[in-house]
């Protein structure tokens, strides 16, 4: 099954250190193209992560973030007492001026602000956070694989149906190529016609000519090239592998093949077969540069 290149992903959790969250995206790129957001500290995740990434994707363009929220260390907090000085005069204030009780001390030092503890920033990991970031890390990367999956499924989808109307436009343009020579006899004999009127015209010269311009104007060997090209394609996407590459390889050929036919074509039918596959063929490749 083939996968595309974008999708999203994300995982979150805590545990005894702190909470933590992890958000995955990518876009279509022709490598792998990782760009990360991490919290000071986390440099040896980073570079697993990266490593993760390589190893699971074989294109696109990457962002990963990583939020921690470390819990703060009970022992490290401490009493603002600019701040507890000024909730009292508050407290004294309204007291006077309203008649309420003068807040307590208890009731005071459980005021927002009044506490102030000191978070873990920018600290080395220790194995077990760096383990549990990395768990979290496999999470998001999974759902985003899962969501690149979905985008390939309905890409398959629109390769068959695309690969089915190049088959019938090839098929088309094999009953049109049947009428070429014919074509380009009438077309010869009057084009001498109307350059020697009053000349006699050798038969064996034209037929000579007719063989020669219907030769050049023959497109079986474009077409049997397309449709070979078309099995082809049906071939790789059924491979299960990151088909990416092969697949804007194989419309270069395909293209190629296409506007062969039209530069060789002598009927307005066969033109515009050809110009419809060109056109299937461009929304095709730029189909292409979705998959992975």
């Amino acid at each position: 099954m083939i996968r595309g290149m974008t999708g999203f992903g994300r995982a979150q959790g805590q545990g005894a250190w702190g909470a933590w969250s992890w958000e995955a995206r990518s876009v279509n790129g022709k490598s792998v193209d990782l760009r990360t957001n991490f919290p000071p500290g986390c440099e040896a995740v980073d570079f697993e992560a990266r490593r993760r990434v390589k190893e699971r994707f074989q294109r696109g363009s990457f962002q990963l973030q990583l939020k921690i929220d470390w819990t703060r260390d009970p022992g490290a907090n401490s009493v603002d007492t600019r701040e507890l000085a000024r909730l009292a005069r508050m407290s004294r204030y309204w007291s006077r001026t309203s008649g309420v009780a003068p807040a307590r001390f208890d009731g005071l030092v459980a005021a927002a602000g009044a506490m102030k503890g000191v978070s873990r920033t920018g600290t080395s990991l220790d194995e077990t956070v760096s383990k549990d970031l990395l768990a979290g890390l496999d999470k998001a990367l999974d759902m985003l694989g899962a969501a690149r999956g979905k985008e390939g499924e309905s890409l398959l989808t629109l390769f068959n149906s695309m690969l089915a109307e190049m088959e019938q436009l090839a098929a088309q343009s094999a009953l049109f190529a049947g009428k070429q020579p014919e074509l380009v006899r009438e077309r010869f004999k009057a084009r001498l016609a109307e350059l020697a009127t009053d000349a006699a015209i050798d038969p064996d010269r034209i037929a000579q000519e007719v063989l020669v311009i219907a030769t050049r104007a023959d497109v079986r060997e474009e077409l049997d090239r397309l449709s070979a090209h078309i099995i082809s394609a049906r071939s790789i996407l059924a491979s299960g592998e990151a088909v990416g590459r092969k697949l804007d390889f194989l419309c270069q050929e395909l293209n190629r093949e296409a506007n062969t036919l039209c530069s060789k074509s002598a009927s307005l039918e066969l033109t515009n077969a050809g110009l419809a596959l060109k056109s299937l063929i461009d929304q095709f490749r730029e189909q292409v540069q979705n998959v992975e």
